[in-house]
């Protein structure tokens, strides 16, 4: 494999074939664009998609995605000029767009909104996966596509647990098949699943799955197997899911915890054990608050009540 002329002395992540027989000079992970996209459902022919790619570092997937037909954004924290995606940029004579930044950032406002959103090995990179989907939900529009591939914590969890046990490895895969569907992540603070820091978020399938229909998403396909973005080394999520337009803004406060809209004095009568009202009226005021609320009342009443 020959480095292309035009990046020679140059160091990047991705070694990726920019013209025939030509590769970017990538030192730590090698792909087939191509390949990776085919394995992760994404249609041959893009004409008229407006796709986002979210993590695109030296620009494998931006590039591949464009050759589809795509009219692509490219969205990272990088600078494009110190990773060789705008060198590869101007190699290609490519029109793709590069917006620096964060995804908690993307906003319809800057970014715009697109039919699909590719979201390849960066989630377990974020500390706060969810508010990135929620975010993701709001630049795609109410026919949008998600994209999305990563790691998972299943087989670790698998090995983890089978070893904990004692038990022969020949269990390992019965077991991995039932940690998988739980809804299940692994906040991998020690560094245990990938060395080198900076991966930190790990799901089972079914914790993914759950979470992206939280999200605002709906018709979830998702697989856990060996693919072309990790050379086969070992099994990683991924899928497509359809965007949900009956749940554009995921993120809203009250889908997420109830909010009060108006006084209940019955929660002080029944904290105090010294009702304003009728007992009848109390309770009849009790059943009117949400299920959430009487709980609350029926604790707080349990604590504050005398003791015999």
């Amino acid at each position: 494999m020959h480095v292309h002329p035009k990046l020679a002395g140059r160091s990047c992540y991705h070694k990726y074939e920019v013209e025939a027989g030509l590769f970017t000079p990538g030192q730590f992970l090698e792909v087939n664009p191509k390949l990776c996209l085919d394995e992760l459902g994404v249609p041959q022919s893009l004409l008229g998609v407006r796709a986002l790619d979210i993590g695109a570092w030296d620009g494998p997937f931006t590039f591949e995605l464009e050759r589809r037909g795509a009219q692509v954004t490219a969205l990272d924290i990088q600078d494009p000029n110190v990773t060789v995606f705008n060198a590869v940029k101007e190699i290609k004579s490519s029109t793709a767009k590069y917006v620096r930044g964060s995804v908690y950032e993307g906003s319809p406002e800057e970014l715009g909104v697109f039919d699909m959103v590719l979201f390849a090995g960066v989630y377990y990179h974020r500390k706060n996966p969810v508010l990135a989907l929620q975010r993701i939900r709001r630049l795609l529009n109410d026919r949008g596509v998600l994209f999305i591939e990563g790691a998972s914590s299943t087989d670790y969890l698998a090995q983890r647990l089978n070893s904990d046990l004692g038990l022969p490895e020949s269990r390992m895969r019965v077991i991995g098949d039932i940690l998988d569907r739980l809804p299940l992540s692994y906040f991998d603070f020690e560094d245990r699943i990938y060395p080198g820091g900076q991966n930190w978020w790990f799901p089972t399938t079914r914790c993914l799955e759950m979470i992206l229909l939280d999200s605002g998403f709906r018709n979830v396909s998702l697989k856990l197997d060996l693919n072309g973005i990790y050379n086969y080394t070992h099994r990683r999520l991924m899928g497509r899911a359809e965007v949900n337009p009956a749940n554009s803004d995921p993120g809203n406060q009250k889908d997420e915890h109830w909010v009060l809209e108006q006084d209940y004095p019955i929660l002080s009568e029944l904290a105090t054990g010294r009702p304003r009202s009728a007992p009848g009226v109390a309770r009849r005021l009790f059943w009117k608050l949400p299920p959430g609320l009487q709980r609350t009342a029926r604790r707080v009443r349990r604590a504050l009540r005398p003791s015999s």
